[in-house]
């Protein structure tokens, strides 16, 4: 096609050149033109936007279009042939039926299904910048000329001309900035010339002089470009490239129809009188731009509530996630009854290591669903974590115990439709945490907020504490935090407070437990053990102080309280006991801190006490998953002279690789393998077998929990062993320690004489 429009455009250039009679080389512009764009039109009929139905309508449009023009183009050779036509011919009127058709065309052709947004925003977009262009033109073209004559049908039919045109123009240039066609370049390159052509033509026309054959040779070129690039035309299908082809016709929409706006106002301004179709296109654009800034508050309406539909939900799930599950506990508090669900998948985090995170996720999507049916309709769920689901369940007491057991029958279903998950053993443990108004006369609920956002941030924490006591108890359960749920939570929360108190006032007391050489009965050691008597909550043992201490990150604190009291304590018995060691335990978050043994040798140095009078006893359980700071830190100790001694062997791993790479020179063995001895043979077997593993090393071996005479005598007889147990003495207090070691060692004096 291109080929043969060229030839054409030439062969008129060349008649226009010679002496053939003017009417007959206009005759012959308008039939060669119309013949291009006749068979043009054709073929784009016929081979454009094959494989895409709304392209193909769009093709069939844009070639009608073509033909349209061809018949109007042969009416005005028809009538150059006759005479000289007066503008506008019937042609001419008749190409204008060809405009509606083309603007269809190309407006369907711009709009790729799944863009159509942008379509939208590009058709208003295209509706501004036609409207300042076409003004510009109207008043640097059209209006100089048809000023002087008046505006009769001629000025209205120049200024639909401008304007259909135009808008075409724009639309074709924003369409090929958001896609980058090649196809559409050639579109927009050849509707140019188009343009240039027929502007130039109806100067012409409407000034009285002859048709010119240079505006025949350009649409002779300009239509094979049209049908050649609607032919390769692919409209983008897809969104991949969206915010930069947003920017590209936003920018091009503000420059262009910028600069043709300036353009025509300075030309207004130059030359001081308004015409109807000025204040028409006036009127158009002030039109055009009210109209993409509605449609733009529009999207921008939308694109909110899209992007606060994803803040607050789970792209995975569909759920609600943490922020919306904060406003939904607002909601729920101020309910006169209500529940809160919290429901955790067990096992969950083996299905994602052992069978990859894509059937973890197809789990999650399952347990969802199945939540979804489990709840009530006036429940809300959201997921708020990895593995973790809230359910907010308005209503008394009792329906939100059926949801839960509803909850966890729906997560059984959901592991069985997914037989992998099935097979990884994945449950779920639910707690749940109630309140009602009408409850106000009861002990717990005497003291429950009434703001609603602390009952809601209290109602969370407490189903929390359900869930983890659910966990507790093996799991695959339901726990409410009632009855001896809620009373361990406030007995932890109250020991918890009044530690911190206690650890600020330096309240807590150490008590000392000797330790004693059996083959000779003289006290060699003491272990320090923390205790702890408040006030407010009495005496508090040491296993549940330590353990809230572990669980409230204050362990460290404690760790430090003790050890500073040991190490002075026993620095303050030294002219009595010169040789009096003290072992203290080091919980695995001091020794896993950097700076551990710099703040020990300081310590030590500080009390002047010998380094090896100081013993830090450690338990196996450090090294399960150390990173290499704990074992650092030992072989700085080891180095400054300090003891290390492996506690509570044989009751947790036991793993004999401990022993060859700690640098410990002590080995404590745990009371349950002593405690047994004088009745189980077995025992006994075991723990000579340890002792005589602890000599081969070489290291000290401490028998922990000696309590009767008969253990005693039997761990004697191995040699060399060191005891410590209640047969000897309790941990006392610093001031009775001399007079139990007194005790101990007149006993034993007495005993082997």
């Amino acid at each position: 096609m291109l080929g043969s429009g060229l030839a054409f455009a030439l062969l008129l250039l060349g008649l226009a050149l010679t002496p053939v009679d003017r009417g007959v080389v206009v005759t012959l512009g308008a039939v060669f033109s119309g013949v291009v764009a006749a068979v043009v039109g054709a073929v784009v009929c016929l081979k454009a936007g094959r494989g895409n139905r709304l392209l193909r309508l769009a093709a069939v449009l844009i070639g009608a279009a073509m033909m349209v023009w061809a018949a109007g183009q042969f009416l005005i050779g028809y009538a150059s042939s006759t005479g000289t036509p007066h503008y506008p011919t019937a042609g001419d009127k008749l190409s204008l039926v060809a405009a509606p058709l083309a603007v269809s065309g190309l407006v369907l052709a711009m709009r790729p299904t799944s863009l159509r947004t942008h379509w939208l925003r590009m058709l208003a977009d295209a509706l501004l910048l036609s409207s300042a262009t076409a003004m510009l033109l109207w008043r640097v073209t059209l209006y100089p000329v048809l000023a002087t004559d008046g505006f009769g049908v001629d000025a209205y039919i120049g200024l639909v001309t401008v304007l259909v045109e135009a808008y075409l123009c724009a639309l074709l240039l924003l369409g090929w900035l958001r896609d980058l066609d090649l196809g559409l370049g050639l579109v927009l390159v050849g509707f140019v010339l188009y343009v240039a052509a027929d502007q130039f033509t109806m100067l012409q026309a409407v000034q009285g002089h002859a048709w010119p054959v240079v505006a025949a040779a350009l649409w002779c070129l300009a239509w094979p470009l049209i049908g050649e690039g609607f032919i390769t035309f692919r409209p983008a299908m897809s969104d991949d490239d969206g915010r930069s082809s947003e920017t590209r016709v936003a920018v091009a929409t503000t420059l262009v129809g910028f600069t043709a706006l300036v353009g025509a106002l300075v030309h207004i301004a130059i030359r001081p009188t308004i015409d109807p179709v000025t204040v028409s296109l006036s009127i158009l654009v002030v039109a055009a731009y009210a109209l993409r800034e509605l449609y733009g508050g529009i999207q921008r309406g939308r694109l909110l509530g899209v992007l606060t539909d994803q803040a607050m939900h789970d792209p995975l799930t569909g759920l609600g996630n943490r922020r919306a599950m904060q406003a939904g506990l607002a909601r729920l508090a101020a309910e006169p009854a209500g529940a809160v669900l919290t429901l955790d998948l067990d096992g969950f985090k083996e299905v994602n290591d052992l069978l990859g995170h894509g059937l973890g996720d197809q789990l999650l999507v399952a347990v969802a669903e199945r939540i979804r049916d489990a709840m009530p309709g006036n429940a809300e769920a959201y997921r708020v974590g990895g593995d973790e689901f809230v359910v907010l369940v308005p209503g008394e007491q009792e329906c939100s115990t059926a949801v839960a057991e509803a909850l966890l029958a729906g997560v059984r279903r959901a592991t069985e439709s997914l037989p992998e998950a099935d097979v990884a053993g994945v449950s779920a443990s639910v707690g749940v945490a109630r309140w009602s108004q009408d409850d106000d006369e009861s002990a717990h609920d005497a003291v429950r907020p009434r703001d609603p956002a602390e009952r809601a941030a209290l109602a969370i924490l407490e189903s929390g504490v359900a869930l983890h006591a659910a966990k507790e108890s093996g799991r695959d359960r339901v726990e409410s935090y009632d009855g001896p749920v809620a009373a361990r939570h406030r007995r932890g929360l109250d020991v918890e407070r009044r530690l911190r108190i206690a650890l600020a006032k330096g309240d807590l007391d150490v008590h000392y437990q000797p330790i004693l050489a059996l083959d000779t009965g003289r006290v060699v050691s003491v272990e320090a053990l923390a205790r702890w008597t408040d006030p407010v909550l009495g005496r508090v043992g040491p296993d549940e102080f330590i353990a809230v201490a572990e669980r409230s990150a204050l362990i460290g604190e404690l760790g430090s309280y003790v050890l500073n009291r040991a190490v002075g304590d026993v620095r303050g018995l030294s002219e009595q006991y010169p040789d009096l060691r003290v072992a203290v335990n080091v919980s695995p978050i001091q020794l896993r801190a950097a700076a551990f043994a710099d703040h020990v040798a300081v310590l030590v140095a500080r009390h002047g006490l010998a380094p090896q009078r100081l013993v830090i006893e450690v338990t196996e359980s450090l090294f399960v998953s150390d990173d290499g700071v704990g074992l650092r830190n030992l072989q700085r100790l080891r180095r400054r002279g300090i003891e290390v001694a492996i506690d509570d062997f044989g009751s947790g791993y036991s793993s004999l690789n401990y022993l060859s790479r700690l640098p410990a020179s002590i080995l404590k063995v745990d009371q349950v393998l002593t405690r047994s001895i004088a009745e189980d043979p077995r025992s006994l077997s075991v723990l000579r077998a340890v002792v005589e593993l602890g000599r081969s090393l070489p290291m000290q071996v401490v028998a922990e929990g000696i309590e009767t005479q008969e253990m005693h005598d039997i761990v004697r007889g191995f040699g060399q062993c060191l005891g410590q147990g209640w047969l000897y003495s309790a941990a006392v207090p610093l001031d009775q320690l001399p007079d139990a070691i007194t005790a101990i060692q007149a006993r034993e004096t007495i005993a082997t004489a």
